[in-house]
Parts: structure tokens; sequence; C-alpha cells
């Protein structure tokens, strides 16, 4: 299976497995669309094309990483870790990082939940080019702390609910 169908097949499994959590994710192209002010220019940055973020109401904002195959390699744009740092100190938002990567069995994917590039699963801080950090799995993060499935990586992901009703 191609690269691109592989990394469509790992995203609906997540997000199928983040709504069997009875969480809703949300691309954020869309929850712009439906917001004002300050908010609406925020989640329409984080909207653009190339990113994928998602608002999962209660929990937190989402950037999802997939890499169809092992190795773990991502990048994430300086621009978007910015915004959810904006969102995070301005809101109070929780803002996590999802970086999965695709096996070939029943489970589609293992992934990483990082809420911090100075935090816990890193080890090493990652690369900071000109417009992007790269994370390179066996470098930067402690594999111990791999989720050994979509189901996992969403369990954990729900495991982020905040009480607040009136969360975004």
């Amino acid at each position: 299976m191609p690269a691109p169908d592989r990394a469509e097949e790992i995203r609906g499994a997540f997000l199928d497995a983040v709504r069997a959590e009875g969480l809703s994710p949300e691309p954020m192209v869309e929850v712009a669309a439906s917001s004002s002010g300050k908010i609406r220019q925020l989640f329409a940055a984080l909207g653009q094309a190339g990113r994928e973020v998602y608002l999962i109401r209660g929990a937190a904002l989402v950037n999802l990483h997939i890499r169809s195959e092992p190795p773990g390699w991502w990048n994430i744009l300086k621009t978007v870790k910015r915004d959810l740092d904006a969102m995070a100190k301005e809101f109070g938002v929780n803002c996590i990082y999802v970086l999965l990567i695709g096996r070939k069995d029943r489970h589609v994917a293992d992934g990483y939940i990082v809420t911090g590039f100075d935090k816990a699963p890193f080890v090493r801080a990652p690369k900071g080019e000109e417009t992007k950090y790269s994370i390179n799995e066996r470098q930067h993060l402690d594999t111990r702390a791999l989720l050994l499935s979509v189901a996992k990586v969403a369990k954990v992901l729900a495991s982020h609910r905040i009480a607040k009703a009136d969360a975004p």
C-alpha cells in the first residue's frame, strides 16, 4: 500500500479509536468556521493546509503526525508549536502532539503522546531547524514510552479529559 494510503488508514483507525473513547475530534478548519474573534484567528492558523490539528472538546488540541512505517521520524512546524503554545498560555488549553508509527497488523499503529518538548517521552530535545523541529524516535524519545496500538494511544489521550464543562 502506498504511503499516503497507509497514512489515511492509520489516521482513520486513530480517529475511530478516539471516538470509541467517547471523544469527538474536530478538524480545526471546521472549528474556526464556527468561532469568532481572536480565537477564530488562532483556530484558522492551526487549521491551515498541511497542519493536522484537532480540537477534542473537554480534552485537548491535538497535533497529529503519522509515519507510515518504522522508524519513527516526524517534523513539527515551528509555527504550529508557537500557535499551540499561545493557546495553552492564553486559554489554558491542553496541547498534545500525537506521533504515530504504522505497523502491519490489526493494531494499525503505535504511538507517543507528547505534552511538551521538555517532558517525557523526550530524553533529548528535538532538532530545531529553520522552520521545523525534527524528531527521530531513536535519538529523541524514550522508546519504553511507546504505546503499542492506536487504541492505547486513544485511551491515554482520553485520560487528558478536563473537568470543566465549559472547556473548548
